[in-house]
């Protein structure tokens, strides 16, 4: 972890992320843990792809397409570190999930607003889960051109954001004409040297993998605060809690807004209709719920539109209040 940048930021070899264990899924604070407790766990999904290659909406004349990067297969406990498994198990079932295990779709908005084709996340790449990484082959499906994306929006810095910056192979940008944007607290609390010092072991491998990609295109990312405009009608917003500086992104055209969600919303009836459960991936859970509830406040009273990063294919959406909750309404 010694070696630097020209900027100054931690970079990781190909060894050094190899040697971490990085090519496998490694979850330990969620409950995911290769050949430990949860090795009988189906780790891909069922099908040769987890969904449609792509699929188109527009807002006023700002087109956007959702590609898809595959999918994760996670415990279902994942949903809820604070709710036992008997009560866990009930809501799932009565809702008509499985209550055992989560298959979780990997949603990715691509922006179309005049000259600008703004990307916001770059998927899992190859490494992290066998049916994840689909994001390049779902470009080619839709006859996009990776070269043309002006810009790419990271909201957060876990694994299936941010693995695929960088080719698993041979190390070349993936969208090399892009400027990058991330919100200043998530670059700092990833990029810190000190990192594996300061921060829990479960969380490791996801430091090492984010500073092998971010270190990568440094030089191209422009850290950011709240409520930036990527472009005209395109503004980052904080929406903090499943990382310290998540961000969301809120598009707004034609007198319509939507927002993509990044991790703030992951799973269609949990994050709706129990926004207090709090899913183990988030790391600062008591801020994620307050994060969940104003946003869903805000989407139900507005009339917002949502495209979910986890939520089922194509992740397109409406939210409705319901009492002291809300309830998601799938739209596409």
């Amino acid at each position: 972890m010694s070696r630097m940048d020209r900027s100054g930021n931690p970079r990781v070899s190909r060894r050094q992320v190899l040697g971490a264990g990085l090519a496998a899924p490694f979850v330990a604070r969620a409950g995911l843990v290769m050949g430990g407790a949860t090795a009988g766990l189906p780790l891909v999904a069922p099908g040769a792809r987890a969904a449609d290659a792509a699929h188109s909406l527009t807002l006023g004349d700002t087109r956007l397409t959702v590609l898809s990067d595959g999918a994760l297969v996670l415990p279902a406990s994942t949903l809820a570190a604070n709710v036992g498994e008997e009560e866990r198990g009930a809501f799932l079932t009565a809702a008509g999930f499985d209550s055992a295990v989560r298959h979780s779709a990997l949603n990715i908005t691509l922006i179309r607003k005049g000259d600008a084709l703004i990307l916001i996340d770059t998927g899992a790449g190859m490494n992290f889960f066998a049916e994840a990484g689909q994001l390049a082959d779902s470009f080619d499906e839709a006859g996009l051109d990776r070269e043309a994306v002006t810009h790419v929006v990271l909201t957060h810095g876990h694994p299936d954001h941010v693995w695929g910056v960088i080719d698993d192979f041979d190390e070349s940008e993936r969208f090399p004409n892009a400027e990058y944007l991330m919100g200043a607290v998530e670059w700092d609390f990833w990029m810190d040297p000190d990192f594996l010092a300061n921060n829990p072991e479960q969380i490791h491998s996801f430091a090492l993998g984010a500073q092998r990609n971010l270190g990568a295109v440094a030089e191209k990312v422009t850290r950011v605060d709240a409520d930036h405009a990527v472009v005209s009608g395109v503004t980052m917003i904080a929406t903090p809690g499943h990382t310290p500086g998540h961000m969301s992104v809120l598009v707004e055209d034609g007198g319509e807004q939507l927002v993509v969600t990044g991790d703030a919303l992951t799973h269609p009836a949990v994050s709706f209709e129990r926004p207090d459960w709090q899913p183990s991936t988030d790391q600062v859970p008591e801020v994620a719920v307050k994060t969940r509830r104003a946003l869903l406040d805000r989407a139900a009273s507005d009339g917002l539109l949502l495209i979910g990063y986890h939520l089922p294919w194509p992740g397109v959406g409406r939210v409705e209040a319901r009492g002291n909750a809300w309830r998601y309404i799938a739209e596409g």
